[in-house]
């Protein structure tokens, strides 16, 4: 990749969304603004996992394609995400003795009481996603985010493990190579999409992210400003298009578009509106009552939320998330959904766009473009920890350069 750009490559259920951000060198920080996109129909996924690699690597070079015309740029690396029902977060914990010069933590130390934690056994089939800290304890004392530089002769840290399977990363990673695009990392969607639609403070005061893809739903909580549990539900929005093509006997494009016209049904002023809709097979047009919508796709979202509250209940977390519930993805927009979430959360619930950005914003500030906007955002974090940016633009600038070996 050359110059100073970030990719971000959504592939999901439904979708493949390319995002193009640049980072812009302000003053003494860097600010990161979209200046391409790209949406191209996905075809090869089936609930998160790769069914048609062929379809998918085409899939992949459309989107890619678009966000390049309307960047002006050429796309070489990528950060990508991964979902599914095979994800799943282990908790864990790390304890070592500090044995150096006036017992000061360093950053080997930490390093170490990290391994140590990590060093669980996993089934052949699984690969490692992510190990992230969640909280330091140094000498009994607890609630520590960064203990190096502190004097202690114990530092323990509680992490949590994030795995996928081997073959759904594996296939993953093929088809990006053959797409002819490097992955810069492999990054779980529930983190990206949080990077792009949750603010700090919900993330401190504990939070329940839930994202409506196309084929899955993404559960995730965050408490003390760190990702402390992960889950995939099998269903998303294509259950409400093809229960509403069942239950109305009309075609899934045409359920698709009355979906989104009307939502869940739920509005009082529609329920007594009469809806023309589609045959199938070609035969003349019906009317149905919108009233009917909301009996087909209303227990169909209470679902979706009773799995997401039970996956959270199962973790004992139900009590960390006093910031409420964000929901997100193309579902997330459908009229009297946010009502039926507090119906069953009796938590305040609000939708989650893409924040924390400039450029092309109008055009991707919806729910569908969380993830894709979230990756850019990650790795735009990666590379600041990894040391890529300085104080000064020029100094900035010409590491960024040296990132990309230009």
């Amino acid at each position: 990749m050359k110059n100073n750009y970030l990719v971000g490559i959504d592939i999901g259920t439904k979708k493949v969304a390319t995002i193009i951000g640049e980072v812009k060198a302000v003053e003494e920080r860097e600010e990161l603004e979209v200046i391409g996109y790209g949406v191209a129909e996905s075809n090869g996924m089936r609930k998160g996992v790769i069914v048609d690699m062929h379809t998918t690597i085409e899939d992949i070079k459309k989107s890619v394609k678009e966000a390049e015309l309307t960047a002006g740029v050429e796309i070489e690396s990528a950060y990508i995400n991964i979902s599914g029902s095979h994800i799943q977060s282990i908790n864990a914990k790390g304890s070592i003795n500090i044995t150096g010069r006036n017992h000061e933590i360093t950053k080997e130390d930490v390093d170490r009481a990290v391994t140590h934690g990590s060093s669980i056994m996993l089934p052949n089939d699984k690969d490692v996603l992510h190990v992230l800290p969640q909280e330091f304890i140094v000498d009994a004392q607890d609630d520590i985010k960064n203990p190096i530089g502190m004097i202690g002769t114990n530092l323990e840290v509680y992490i949590l493990i994030v795995t996928a399977s081997t073959a759904a990363v594996k296939n993953l990673l093929i088809c990006l190579k053959k797409a002819k695009i490097d992955v810069v990392k492999t990054v779980l969607s529930h983190i990206a999409t949080a990077q792009s639609v949750l603010t700090p403070d919900e993330k401190e005061l504990g939070v329940a992210l839930i994202d409506i893809g196309g084929g899955t739903t993404d559960v995730a909580v965050f408490e003390k400003g760190a990702l402390g549990f992960a889950a995939t539900i099998g269903a998303g929005g294509y259950n409400f298009t093809n229960d509403l093509a069942i239950g109305t006997r009309t075609p899934i494009d045409k359920a698709e578009s009355i979906k989104r016209k009307y939502g869940c049904g739920t509005d009082p002023n529609l329920r007594n509106q009469n809806i023309e809709i589609p045959s199938m097979g070609g035969k003349k047009k019906r009317v149905i009552s919108a009233s009917l919508l909301a009996d087909i796709l209303k227990p169909r979202a209470e679902e979706i939320f009773e799995m997401a509250k039970r996956k959270i209940e199962d973790e004992g977390l139900e009590n960390k998330i006093n910031a409420g519930i964000v929901i997100t993805g193309g579902s997330a927009v459908l009229d009297g959904l946010l009502e039926i979430a507090d119906e069953i959360f009796s938590a305040p619930v609000r939708i989650g766009r893409p924040i924390g950005i400039g450029g092309l914003i109008d055009k991707v500030n919806t729910p569908e473009f969380a993830t894709s906007v979230g990756l850019i955002k990650y790795g735009m974090m990666d590379m600041k920890d990894r040391g890529m940016f300085r104080s000064q633009p020029q100094g900035f600038l010409q590491k960024l350069k040296g990132y990309f070996n230009i």
